[in-house]
């Protein structure tokens, strides 16, 4: 018999006192079990939503010092892992947990009890965090973009691609519900923000500002390729004058970084910076003011169009003067002795290719289709008419800057409310939101001592504007709401008359 070497003595001594078994990965329990961990088997979530410090970190650490941890977080571990890790919210805990270990050496901090689930997927993991996250609203709206950009690659099979509306759908039944244009604008501020403005997104740059900086550079870029500009030089462009406002403040002046942009655009178009930012601000009016239609080339040949005179270029230049200061959307001051803008503007730029004055448009427009319809024609269709309903009302709500906050449906008057808790409630919008509220009938569970406010406020100042009657001893008050333009009521009167028409028509059915 051969005697042993010192491998095979060292392989029976292995065996014999370090069972291979040892080293194997221990089983996880099947179900929901209540178990005790320490720090050491404990581990952060690699893909957590949160990139920053959590702004409450010291308020946390302090509340967990004194109280401890009330509401230890739920764990789970992958199949191929030897350590837990945090299942859904609780990365900020764990950290503190470890800090508080570190400097009191206290046990509590040490052993937790913890609630196990078992381990699903890595999408399911990651969605779970950025529910929790947000839940608590203390995600910045780039953090919430990158979790989601991260879900969309997790959920897309190798072999098929994944729609943002497809997307939206598979995150609400996740339980994180949001909208396909929420989706739309987080991707955008990947692709053109990020790049440039890392440290002020990170810092917390809100929704409502990335929304007026996005529309900013939509509108810019449809005046550089009017101008026949080359594409890629304009997305250099914008990320070279973008990124001089990158710093560590969570805001951003979007009226210097038009400035900016229109001056650097002027220089390479070769064009004079009013106009470039008349152009843009006309951009804004294009989705609530459809062109005329084109005319004929015998119109054309019959009516030519004159070249603008130097004088019309001036009056150009003037109106676009004007025009600087305004907000992303354009809109008519509310001022009672104010009138709409855009005639004027059309006026200047000799932009009616029949030769025909402005006002003399609007007047025939209106004696044959009447100013109510805004352009949209008359249905008797059930589903035209809920298609109307929604496109007016989405009008509206781009006119108040709040583009995500109507929903169009199958059902009712063809769209909802997505209201969204986080939005900055401007005059504008809350005006808006009032209208299409009152449309929808969400304030019938309203208790009356609130409910009667609204008919001051809609028939006050958003159909009438602030005035002053001579009644001293009962003047018109200022509510905060905006009066609506004319373009804007007539698009509010045509919904009003389409929803009308939508319930007179349901209801011959029924009957």
């Amino acid at each position: 018999m051969k005697p042993p070497n010192s491998e095979d003595v060292t392989r029976q001594l292995q065996q014999a006192h370090f069972p291979q078994k040892s080293r194997e990965q221990p089983a996880n329990p099947v179900g929901e079990t209540a178990m005790v961990v320490t720090l050491e088997q404990l581990r952060p979530y690699e893909l957590n939503p949160r990139v920053v410090r959590n702004p409450l970190y010291d308020e946390i650490k302090a509340s967990i010092r004194e109280r401890g941890l009330d509401h230890p977080p739920s764990i789970t571990r992958r199949p191929s892992e030897q350590h837990f890790i945090i299942r859904n919210g609780g990365n900020t805990r764990l950290s503190i947990l470890g800090e508080l270990w570190q400097e009191t050496r206290e046990e509590r901090f040490f052993r937790l009890n913890c609630l196990f689930r078992p381990w699903q997927s890595e999408s399911h993991a990651l969605l779970g965090h950025l529910a929790e996250s947000d839940l608590h609203g203390q995600l910045t709206f780039i953090e919430r973009a990158l979790a989601v950009a991260k879900l969309l690659g997790m959920l897309q099979e190798s072999d098929e691609s994944l729609s943002q509306r497809e997307l939206a759908t598979r995150l609400s039944k996740g339980g994180y519900p949001i909208s396909q244009s929420h989706i739309s604008r987080m991707f955008d501020a990947l692709e053109f923000l990020l790049p440039s403005i890392p440290q002020v997104l990170y810092a917390g740059l809100g929704k409502p500002n990335i929304e007026r900086v996005l529309t900013l550079r939509r509108r810019a870029e449809s005046t550089w390729n009017q101008y026949l500009g080359e594409p890629q030089q304009f997305a250099l462009l914008w990320m070279e004058v973008l990124s001089d406002f990158d710093d560590e403040k969570p805001e951003l002046d979007t009226s210097e970084l038009q400035d900016e942009l229109i001056a650097k655009m002027a220089v390479y178009l070769n064009q004079s910076p009013r106009v470039l930012t008349l152009d843009i601000h006309q951009d804004s009016r294009a989705m609530l003011n459809p062109a005329p239609p084109t005319p004929s080339l015998s119109q054309q040949n019959a009516n030519p169009r004159p070249a603008p005179s130097a004088t019309q270029v001036i009056e150009k230049e003037q109106v676009s003067e004007s025009l600087k200061d305004e907000p992303a959307v354009a809109s008519v001051q509310n001022a009672p002795n104010s009138e709409p803008r855009l005639p004027h503007i059309l006026q200047a730029l000799g932009s009616e290719s029949s030769g025909t004055a402005p006002s003399e448009v609007d007047e025939s427009d209106r004696r044959t289709r009447g100013p109510a319809y805004s352009g949209l024609g008359a249905t008797d269709d059930i589903d035209g008419l809920r298609e109307r309903c929604a496109q007016l009302a989405q009008y509206l709500a781009v006119y108040a800057d709040a583009n995500d906050l109507v929903l169009r449906q199958a059902e009712g008057l063809g769209f909802i409310l997505a209201l969204d808790q986080d939005a900055q409630l401007t005059p504008r919008r809350t005006g808006v939101q009032l209208l299409l509220s009152a449309l929808l009938r969400l304030q019938d569970d309203v208790a009356w001592a609130q409910r009667q406010q609204l008919p001051a406020a809609l028939f006050g100042q958003l159909l009438i504007g602030a005035y002053d009657l001579p009644f001293a001893e009962r003047p018109a008050l200022t509510i905060g709401l905006e009066r609506l333009p004319d373009q804007q009521l007539e698009q509010l009167f045509a919904l009003i008359r389409h929803a009308r028409q939508l319930i007179d028509t349901t209801l011959s059915t029924l009957r």
